[in-house]
């Protein structure tokens, strides 16, 4: 029953983390595919970028939301003490495991996402929203590193970058527990990897620095 309950909240999750906010805005308010314009990515940035900071708030909002919306759904399906036992005292913070498994295939919806032909964002506004519900505290410090990255730096995209490198080390910190840091781990090499044209911009020296134009 165990299984059924995890894959029913898995599956949920990836179609809920599909509803990709980007391309359903700008198809809804534009009439075109945010995909096909600036750097290809349906995420925020490109967003607001391409169609100004309004649809890019809404974008980012929207995929923050739905990744709470599949959390909470995640817990009216399983109860915790039935995944604890199923953990067998493997980690203090079942409520945790079951945040981050259902934030996993949410993030995982959004850049791949079904609805969209598998071709979404990369995951930092979906990874973000499961943060904020699983702890307010890192939330706020990977908030606080993205910031001063940008402000330092200018890139978005190392900001990103550092928020999902920097999640598992302050996940160890906090709960120093070895099965939330692999699930961490397992969320940093999603967005590094989705970030991977990025980081080859970067060392190169070609990625575009915010405000500035193409």
């Amino acid at each position: 029953m165990i299984a059924v309950k995890l894959g029913i909240i898995a599956i949920l999750s990836y179609l809920l983390g599909s509803l990709n906010f980007g391309v359903i805005l700008s198809n809804t308010v534009k009439k075109e595919d945010v995909r096909d314009s600036g750097s290809g990515n349906a995420g925020t940035t490109n967003m607001m970028r391409t169609y100004g900071k309004t649809l890019g708030l809404l974008t980012i909002a929207g995929d923050i939301l739905k990744v709470m919306v599949a959390i909470w759904i995640a817990f009216k399906i399983m109860d915790v003490e039935e995944l604890k036992v199923t953990l067998d005292n493997a980690s203090d913070y079942p409520q945790v495991v079951l945040k981050s498994f259902a934030g996993l295939f949410a993030v995982l919806g959004h850049i791949f996402p079904c609805f969209f032909k598998f071709k979404g964002g990369k995951g930092v506004a979906t990874s973000g929203g499961m943060v904020i519900m699983i702890d307010w505290r890192i939330a706020l410090i990977l908030i606080i590193i993205f910031a001063l990255t940008i402000l330092i730096t200018k890139y978005v995209s190392l900001g990103s970058i550092l928020m999902a490198v920097f999640y598992p080390v302050f996940i160890g910190i906090f709960y120093k527990d070895i099965i939330l840091v692999l699930i961490a781990t397992v969320f940093t090499i999603i967005v590094v990897v989705a970030h991977r044209e990025n980081v080859k911009r970067l060392i190169n020296h070609t990625e575009n620095k915010i405000g500035q134009k193409k």
